[in-house]
């Protein structure tokens, strides 16, 4: 019996990881499907996506529709007789007429433990909830998001100080044997899909800007869990003086402090302790005032001549919608 006819969906990095190890593990990728071109960096050139690197360093053929319902893609996927979609980042909802056109199944590789964290960004919202486990989860594709049934599941413990980036990164290198795996179970007739308990179905939803805000009446580690979460992008932010400032390190503070919240109330040998809620502290580390570069918190400060006690102004981040 041969391997099954794969059609790659994806764009980052952590997909291009996937893609490579279907390539390398000898299945048949017969197409590559990524997020168009953008511009990206500081000199805002356009570049590929990383998926679409790859895939043409293999000689893989590449479509880039602007939309996954363009209306010549169905047609030109299932001219490849395709037997399995594997889904990894893609970044847009496959219609259900696409879902069908494969003989056998669409199967995504998502972040969290399903139905945990349906949605676009599962492992920032796992890490703004503070949470201490999450997985990733090998499930077909229906038309309601991440909703279908779990094909393999793993649960992973999450570090108190690990990153969006850092997080995402070591899951993407648990769920790419995993994904390889369903699509082996899948090929054969041997997966036992488990349907997903609706009762506990939470959401992680595209991130926005507004979704970064500090209210420093909540406590340091919520605060640090958001910042932590929201990394690289869009990050976390208060104001000072009128002017947007975004926290671009930090971390809470041992110790307790009776000043109201918001307060920077004294530098440290690395940053600033601001007041929080529940009398936390908070150590801003890093700072980056709108249009203007990064900077050390304490060089900031200098450059303003700021001394404690000075105040921020919260800035209450938009509800998960």
């Amino acid at each position: 019996m041969t391997g099954p006819r794969i059609v790659f969906f994806g764009t980052p990095q952590i997909a291009a990881h996937a893609l490579d190890a279907l390539v390398t593990g000898g299945f048949d990728v017969v197409a590559v499907v990524s997020q168009p071109d953008r511009p990206a960096g500081r000199g805002r050139r356009v570049r590929p996506t990383p998926v679409k690197e790859l895939a043409v360093g293999r000689g893989l053929p590449v479509l880039q529709p602007e939309s996954a319902r363009d209306k010549d893609l169905l047609a030109r996927l299932v001219a490849y007789a395709p037997d399995i979609f594997a889904v990894v980042a893609y970044g847009n909802f496959l219609p259900r007429k696409l879902l069908d056109a494969p003989r056998l199944a669409a199967l995504n590789l998502h972040f969290s433990l399903l139905p945990l964290y349906r949605g676009a960004a599962p492992v920032n919202w796992a890490l703004v909830d503070g949470v201490g486990s999450t997985g990733v989860t090998v499930q077909r594709m229906v038309k309601r998001m991440d909703a279908g049934d779990v094909i393999l599941q793993v649960e992973v413990g999450v570090g108190p100080d690990e990153t969006a980036v850092e997080l995402r990164e070591r899951l993407a290198d648990i769920g790419t044997p995993l994904l390889v795996e369903a699509v082996e179970r899948v090929f054969l007739g041997t997966d036992t899909p488990t349907p997903q308990d609706e009762s506990r179905v939470t959401f992680a939803p595209l991130l926005k800007p507004e979704h970064g805000g500090l209210d420093f009446t909540r406590p340091a580690r919520e605060l640090y869990n958001r910042w932590r979460g929201l990394l690289p992008w869009p990050g976390v932010h208060c104001r000072i003086e009128g002017v947007r400032l975004k926290a671009q390190s930090c971390r809470p503070f041992p110790g307790r402090t009776d000043e109201p919240p918001a307060i920077v109330h004294r530098f440290t040998d690395d940053g600033w302790l601001v007041a929080c809620g529940e009398g936390s502290i908070l150590e801003i580390l890093e700072v980056q005032a709108e249009n203007q570069r990064r900077l050390s918190a304490k060089t900031f400060a200098n450059g303003r001549r700021l001394k404690p006690p000075f105040p921020l102004t919260s800035v209450t981040p938009a509800p998960r919608r």
